[in-house]
């Protein structure tokens, strides 16, 4: 199944954010969100989000350009 060689890619991963997870399956981001999701509320994998803090562009109080979603990590729990 789809999910479950998700979880396995994390694994062997370690950590992979959501845009090479999509790309690696050749699936839209939309799609492959809900399936990590489901592995997050299973406590296997965790949903790292940077904040604002972290902008490339350092810029954030005025800067609305970064998709702060490209900066969220799956990690896997050990």
């Amino acid at each position: 199944m789809l999910i479950t060689a998700i979880r396995d890619y994390i694994q062997l991963q370690g950590r992979a954010n959501l845009q090479d997870v999509a790309r690696h399956f050749r699936l839209s981001t939309s799609a492959v969100e809900p399936m990590l999701n489901f592995w997050v509320k299973k406590g296997l994998i965790k949903l790292i989000k940077r904040d604002l803090l972290t902008c490339a562009g350092k810029q954030c109080s005025t800067c609305i350009s970064c998709n702060l979603d490209a900066y969220a990590s799956y990690v896997w729990i050990e």
